[in-house]
């Protein structure tokens, strides 16, 4: 495997996915992430990598090679947050592998 994703908006239409995943995968995610809140959260992580910002066509994409991570979010300001991720909010969160060569 070269990589995996997390698609946070898909908790946003229902608490019943979110407890699903809380309950076979042992992780709580709230029904709706915001990039600030996520963004206050890795300034507590010492030696968090900085993420660059891209614009992915009414998405931010907030990456960074060090680590291989990759934060999807929401940047249409008509998109509002209810059964969907709205303006501001995290769409999805990859990790990626470098290329890193085969022993």
């Amino acid at each position: 495997m070269s990589g995996g994703s997390v698609e946070l908006h898909r908790h946003a239409s229902g608490q019943d996915m979110a407890k699903e995943w809380a309950r076979t995968m042992g992780v709580e995610f709230p029904r709706h992430v915001a990039r600030q809140d996520l963004r206050d959260a890795l300034t507590r992580v010492p030696g968090a990598p900085e993420l660059e910002a891209g614009d992915q066509g009414g998405f931010l994409e907030y990456r960074t090679a060090a680590s291989g991570v990759s934060v999807i979010v929401v940047d249409d300001e008509e998109e509002e947050r209810g059964r969907h991720a709205g303006h501001g909010d995290v769409w999805s969160v990859s990790l990626w592998a470098s290329s890193v060569p085969a022993r």
